[in-house]
């Protein structure tokens, strides 16, 4: 698979403005899980206290929780920042969400299960949504498509050139995955002890 680097400017527009009007939304069958289990767990909730595991998943009450309409780089991924130097913008992501949140209780309201193995969610720290804030704060982008529920929200990230959007970056909303078993997710969600 070969992943392109996100930049802004003009070619970012074009992008933002192509994918907004859904000339190159991603097949969403890809991510979603067929079987009858999935579907009833559609209009669940969840509330507890949030473990994150990356910049766009998190373990709540038990559950591994994949933020809804939005996708952080993954946590070993590098992109570069304004001067062009190489940052690890997956291990940001996650931290700088880790740190927003602290030890707040997230209500986390299932809309599906993706393939791998997550409850895709719109998660509220009170009234705030957390898709909204990770895409505001550029630390995510905003899911093209059925899921395109924060573009605008990212647009405000890229017009203040912030996270992300102030340099450059291969686009997360693509990026593979590895299933999310309990057991597995939280050694992923610390890599420096590794």
């Amino acid at each position: 698979m070969v992943f392109s680097m996100r930049r802004t400017g003009l070619i970012g527009v074009v992008v933002l403005a192509a994918t907004a009007a859904g000339l190159c939304s991603a097949s969403a069958s890809d991510s979603r899980v067929t079987d009858s289990r999935a579907d009833s767990l559609t209009g669940e909730s969840v509330t507890g206290r949030a473990r994150v595991l990356s910049g766009d998943t998190l373990l709540v009450g038990g559950r591994v929780i994949g933020l809804y309409g939005v996708a952080a780089p993954g946590l070993k991924q590098t992109c570069l920042n304004a001067q062009g130097q190489s940052y690890a913008c997956g291990a940001h992501s996650a931290k700088a969400l880790a740190a927003h949140l602290k030890e707040a209780t997230l209500s986390c309201q299932i809309r599906e299960t993706d393939s791998y193995g997550r409850a895709i969610s719109v998660c509220h720290r009170d009234r705030e949504d957390v898709s909204a804030w990770m895409a505001e704060k550029g630390l995510a982008m905003a899911e093209r498509g059925e899921k395109a529920a924060y573009v605008g929200a990212e647009t405000v990230a890229w017009g203040k050139r912030l996270g992300l959007w102030a340099g450059s970056f291969e686009d997360p909303t693509s990026r593979p995955r590895t299933s999310y078993v309990r057991a597995n997710a939280l050694a992923d969600a610390q890599p420096e002890a590794r």
